[in-house]
């Protein structure tokens, strides 16, 4: 009887794991599997020279292993794990405890005393000594050698034997041998496939699913109701350069070409059997379900799993596609699925001898017939589940085949060559090895924004490509970034199906190699690729308070509007919740803080168990001297500022009893294990599973309008079993706003730090607040001064600056660059110039391709020049991206200086959609590299370099420029892909509107307006409106007259006024316009200007002197935007009794007040919804009100009384920079300093 063929493929793959961007890999999983896997496939062999095997080695993985293997892979995991232990930061310890520390589960976990030890130990990084912590840099590593590997290398087996305890010396060996062993894993496939024991085949580049590439629709061959995305996506040429690029790197890599391919998850359809044929290919693979849906039959298997038409199953099938013919062979699923998902349950040698048992069975069948058996199967993840890295299987199967004569082992090329396929396959179904489908790659709705965007960032560089054919460099890399973001994996994970525990990072990657599409050719990635793909509403573990609340009981309905953190989801693979609490309330009213807590178990139960909670709480330490007095000792964890997030000034114990729970609060001493018992009472029994409780806020110290951060841990026999959250904090904002009483009158020093100031450079409005802040705040009895670049357009000579220093060296990546300071006079405020002429003497402020250093530079210089000039500022407020990287300079780089250590941040964000993003080198450039992107799973942290980003994480107070603004940014509407980070941050959020320098828009005096006037005295103000009827052609009527002054975009509302235009016009309105921007906006007007002479002006550009006089002469302003974080109109407006008509929109609604006739009360007219004909009823509204002239006189001098100037706006500012001195003192620990005790 003919033996039996088997031909075994064993498929190696890993998704694309670096960012070429930035050069660096933000997993780990190829080197280690490298280390695990890859060479043992290999290497096993040697010992069976009869058993002949066919691996599938994806190209993406090959390059990858080759750069690790020329040592030019920079490995985020690897530079942590080569750092020495005593060296690495509270984050960075963080980081490997959460994210490279594995399961006491693993096996290869257990197999170490200490890993296991380690792996179960508490998650708190300060919990691990610098001994435990390079115990784990180790064991994360050695835990992936291969078994055998490590007991036959003697440098190996040696740490393995140690066990704990490990030298840095330890590490150099184990890093220098796994790089050995990468080096080592193309060479042993190379000399395997000379010597004919195995057969090498592709797949496509990237690994993507070739079908869905080629036509998105072909998922509906399998699932006709699958919901697919909007857009179309249908490009066979990518699928075929996937190829064409894996073919040749595989032959680079390897040395030849391969003939047959793997299609990734052996997706196959009509469109890849043809591009299958036209790359030269002579054979591929698929599944068996596949296979049953082509021939449109069940195979079908009886009780013993044989199938009943083996003919069908075990064959080579022909097709004949784009004139040239190919083969497709089919694997058994059953075979291929108990290696993968069941042996390991048996023992090596019951599996080996199943599987034997099985193929014989199959031989029996065979008759005189040739077949083909194919066992083909994923050739790394399984092992995972066996013991010995299934080493113990794999020997016994092998030893087994090895003296078979029954079964002999063959590549499919070989079986093709001696046995050619000879039956037609006339029709190959699309589908997969799952469910010969694709629902696993598309249908979610992750996965169907995610082809969206694919889609969308596609059909851009197209269009890109096409207006830019001559950027052959950059188009190259873009196209790239499309073609990673084509690969399978991606897809795999943004499944409901699946659960990486990592989901977060995968988002994270994809969307950032979309990114670097528009970053390579510098271009603009638009704000949705900064907004996380995976859904999570309903699944987000925190909801943030509503409202305000004062609860009685846990029962209160009240409790619906508070915040809550569930402990039910938003939790990996490796933080599993122990179950005792299951979720967190918490909110507030004005002057209390309250607190539920719902547990699992009754207070009893509690008490058995050993339980209690501790509560933590941001605020001052003790100081020394009232430490000195009595305090309790406290039995309470140890916790560390790193994983709060703040550290703990007070502490709430909730104890258990068998009656009842029990609550005591204590301010805490430095150490943290002492401290002032502040009250105790009893709670009485847990019912219903909750615990309610409230605390003053002034028993904690806290102020209207400062930040309260808390934590909650659950304690068991006096170690901490778990966090609420799982790492950093729950902040919450005082309600309220208001010095305390004890810092009225102390000066701060304030240093305001932006790029540019009036008058020296401007592009937008921060420059005229950074111009217009510090002269107020000084004028209210502070030391203000201003830093800014020393642009060309800065002449020291004309400005009669002096320098203040020369030669200052500030760092900038690896080098030092020298520059001067300048200082000069902006009024009475100091201000000075980093005078860097290769960095700044340039024309223009922005948009250079070094901006990322430029700013980086100013950064530095900033924080280098304060010691030289003997000004070390309270507070450093700092402005947009471009200078918001110093809170993040201050607390990394100089946690340690004496001196800056103590300096708090204040970020002010102008304009949220520019936000300063970069590549890795950036990091290096600010000498923060060190701690590399290290915030996984924070969005717009962790996969780029954000500057405005890690701003808002590390500033101490943040603002925007309006209350209802800084509402809005955290919404995905706003939030330009940064609401979910604001939202984190929403305890430190501020909103204050900006103010007018009333010296220059003053009615009274102003210089460009014809006639003066008052609030006391607004009557000439209709003589201005006559000089400017008369200026701009319009008729004298008594209709009122509309301005509208602004940049012609829809940002700006310009599209509900262009559908309102023709309605306005017959109501009577006079309209004239002033402003420049898109041109179909800019015709419109001047169209209907045209139309409509003596009604419609359409002033195209801007001249300031007719801008001062619409304010004057105009009866309105119109602001009709769409959102506007402050606005600067309505201000003016106001000033110059011109009555604002706005949207109900960010500074909008906190500067105007909607008129009530009723009352007589309001400064403006209002709509809500962005209608164009809510905005047509406001403006009726407000000429109807102007045909009663004693109400509209009345309205003219309320609105002309309205206090616009910057001296509000500038206490508020102060109030701001004490509440960020307030959370600086909290969250490091440090006590209250002179200005904040009086």
């Amino acid at each position: 009887m003919k033996p039996l063929h088997l031909a075994f493929v064993w498929h190696m793959h890993q998704p694309y794991y670096k960012d070429d961007l930035t050069s660096t890999y933000l997993l780990p999983w190829v080197r280690l599997h490298c280390a695990k896997d890859y060479h043992k496939m290999a290497a096993l062999l040697d010992g069976y020279p009869r058993v002949r095997q066919t691996f599938n080695l994806v190209p993406a993985l090959l390059a990858q292993i080759d750069e690790y293997a020329r040592g030019e892979a920079h490995d985020l995991f690897l530079n942590l794990c080569r750092r020495p232990a005593g060296e690495l930061t509270a984050e960075e310890r963080g980081f490997l405890i959460r994210w490279v520390r594995e399961s006491p589960q693993a096996l290869r976990v257990q197999q170490s005393p200490r890993y296991l030890e380690l792996a179960s130990k508490d998650a708190a990084a300060d919990a691990y000594t610098i001994e435990e912590i390079r115990d784990l840099q180790v064991w994360t590593n050695l835990a992936w050698c291969d078994p055998a590997w490590m007991d036959s290398d003697p440098r190996l087996s040696e740490l393995k034997a140690k066990d704990r305890l490990f030298s840095e010396a330890d590490k150099d060996a184990l890093f220098a041998a796994q790089l050995e062993r990468v080096q080592s894993v193309i060479p042993k496939y190379r000399e395997l496939a000379e010597s004919g024991q195995a057969e090498l085949i592709t797949s496509p580049y990237y690994h993507p699913i070739l079908p869905l590439i080629c036509h998105l629709d072909s998922a509906r061959t399998a699932s006709p109701g699958i919901q697919l995305p909007d857009r179309r996506f249908s490009h066979k040429e990518d699928a075929d350069q996937q190829i064409a690029l894996g073919l040749a790197t595989f032959e680079r890599l390897l040395g030849r070409r391969p003939t047959g391919m793997w299609p990734s998850e052996m997706a196959v359809s009509e469109s890849v059997a043809g591009l299958t044929a036209q790359a030269g290919l002579q054979w591929f693979i698929s599944d068996e379900d596949v296979l049953a849906r082509s021939l449109e039959t069940d195979l079908g298997r009886d009780a013993a799993g044989r199938v009943f038409a083996p003919e069908l199953l075990y064959q080579p099938y022909r097709m004949e596609r784009e004139g040239k013919e190919v083969a497709v062979v089919f694997r058994d699923k059953i075979l291929s699925n108990l290696i993968g998902f069941d042996y390991y349950r048996m023992s090596a040698l019951d599996a080996a001898r199943d599987l034997m048992r099985r193929l014989r069975d199959i031989h029996e069948q065979q008759r005189d017939e040739d077949f083909l058996v194919v066992v083909a199967l994923d050739g790394e993840n399984a092992w995972e589940f066996y013991p010995r890295d299934g080493h113990d299987f794999l020997n016994a199967l092998y030893t087994e085949l090895d003296a078979a004569e029954d079964i002999v082992c063959t590549t499919v090329s070989d079986f093709l060559d001696a046995y050619p396929a000879r039956r037609q396959l006339q029709r190959l179904h699309s589908g997969s090895w799952i469910n010969a489908s694709f629902d696993t790659w598309i249908g979610d709705p992750e996965q169907t924004v995610a082809w969206d965007l694919l889609a969308e960032t596609r059909d851009w560089l197209e269009d890109y490509a096409h207006h830019h054919p001559n950027q052959y460099e950059q188009l190259a890399g873009a196209w790239r970034e499309i073609l990673i973001t084509e690969g399978s994996d991606w897809f795999w994970w943004f499944s409901r199906r699946h659960d990486s525990g990592m989901d977060a990072i995968w988002d994270n990657q994809f969307r950032l190699h979309l990114r670097n599409v528009y970053k390579i050719v510098d271009a603009k990635p638009p704000s949705r690729l900064f907004r996380a793909i995976v859904d999570r509403q309903g699944a987000s573990p925190q909801r943030f308070p509503s409202a305000l609340i004062s609860p009685i009981g846990e029962e209160d309905p009240a409790w619906q509007r508070a915040g809550v953190y569930e402990m039910t989801s938003g939790f990996g693979a490796l933080h599993r919740p122990s179950g005792l609490v299951e979720r967190l309330f918490y909110g507030s009213d004005e002057e209390t803080l309250h607190v539920r807590v719902d547990v699992s178990r009754p207070h009893y139960e509690l008490f058995d168990a050993g339980v209690a909670l501790w509560l933590y709480l941001s605020g001052p330490p003790l100081s020394d001297l009232e430490a000195k007095e009595p305090t309790a000792a406290l039995p309470m964890p140890v916790v560390s500022s790193a994983d709060l997030g703040f550290e703990p000034g007070y502490a709430v114990s909730i104890r258990f009893d068998p009656e009842s729970a029990w609550l005591s609060a204590h301010r805490l001493a430095r150490g943290r294990r002492v401290g002032t018992p502040l009250f105790e009472m009893e709670i009485g029994p847990v019912r219903n599973g909750a615990i309610a409780f409230s605390i003053p806020f002034n028993v904690l110290g806290k102020s209207g309008g400062e930040p309260l951060e808390l934590a909650l841990g659950v304690i068991r026999d006096e170690q901490e079993v778990e966090r609420v959250p799982p790492t950093g904090s729950i902040g919450l904002q005082v309600p309220g706003s208001g010095d305390r009483v004890e810092e009225i009158g102390a000066p701060l020093k304030v240093l305001l730090v932006s790029a540019e100031v009036l008058p020296f450079a401007k592009t937008g409005g921060l420059a005229d607040v950074a111009a217009s802040l510090p002269k107020e705040v000084r004028r209210l009895g502070h030391d203000v001064r201003i830093v800014m670049p020393r642009y060309r357009a800065v002449d020291p000579g004309l400005l009669h600056l002096t320098t203040v220093l020369t030669g200052l060296e500030v760092p900038l990546g690896a080098q030092t660059v020298t520059c001067s300071i300048l200082e000069g006079r902006l009024g009475e405020v100091p201000i000075y110039f980093v005078d860097c002429p290769q960095l700044y003497d340039r024309d223009g402020i922005y948009g250079f391709g070094d901006d990322d250093a430029r700013f980086i530079y100013l950064c530095r210089a900033v924080l280098t020049m304060l010691k030289p000039l003997d000004f070390i500022p309270d507070v450093i407020h700092v402005h947009d991206w471009h200078t918001a990287l110093i809170p993040n300079l201050l607390d990394v780089l100089y946690a340690d200086d004496p001196d800056l250590a103590r300096i708090s941040t204040v970020l002010t964000i102008h304009n949220l959609a520019f936000q300063g993003v970069f590549g890795f080198g950036s990091l290096h450039l600010a000498g923060l590299d060190p701690w590399g992107l290290i915030k996984v799973g924070e969005p717009h942290l962790d996969d780029v370099v954000n500057f405005l980003g890690r701003g808002i994480h590390f500033a101490d107070a943040v603002n925007t420029v309006s209350e209802r603004y800084a509402q809005e940014i955290q919404t995905p509407e706003f939030g330009e892909g940064m609401d979910a980070l604001l939202k984190r941050n929403a305890h430190k959020l501020h909103g204050i509107v900006n103010g007018i320098d009333t010296e220059l828009f003053d009615p009274e005096h102003d210089p460009a307006i014809p006639h003066h006037y008052t609030a006391a005295d607004p009557a000439p103000k209709a003589l201005n409106k006559a000089a400017l009827r008369s200026v701009l052609g319009l008729r004298d009527e008594a209709a009122p007259l509309v301005a509208l002054i602004s940049r012609l975009y829809d940002q700006k509302g310009i599209d509900l006024i262009e559908q309102v235009m023709p309605a306005l016009i017959h109501h009577g309105i006079q309209l004239a316009v002033l402003g420049t921007g898109e041109r179909r906006y800019e015709d419109m007007f001047r169209y209907h200007a045209a139309q409509n002479p003596g009604q419609v002006s359409a002033s195209v550009g801007f001249d300031h002197h007719l801008a001062q006089l619409l304010y004057a002469g105009s009866d309105m302003v119109l602001m009709a935007s769409r959102f506007e974080p402050c606005g600067l109109g309505q201000l003016i407006g106001l000033r110059y009794g011109s009555i604002p008509v706005v949207r109900a929109t960010g500074g909008l609604v906190d500067t105007v007040q909607d008129f009530d006739p009723a009352t007589g009360q309001g400064t403006g007219f209002m709509f809500e919804e962005y209608d164009p004909w809510a905005l047509f009823g406001a403006l009726v509204r407000a000429s109807e009100t102007y045909r009663h002239r004693d109400i509209w006189d009345r309205l003219v001098r309320r609105a002309m009384s309205e206090d616009v100037s910057w001296a509000q706006s500038a206490r508020r500012y102060v109030e701001l920079y004490r509440a960020a001195m307030v959370s600086q003192r909290d969250r490091k620990g440090v006590l209250p300093s002179a200005h904040l005790v009086g």
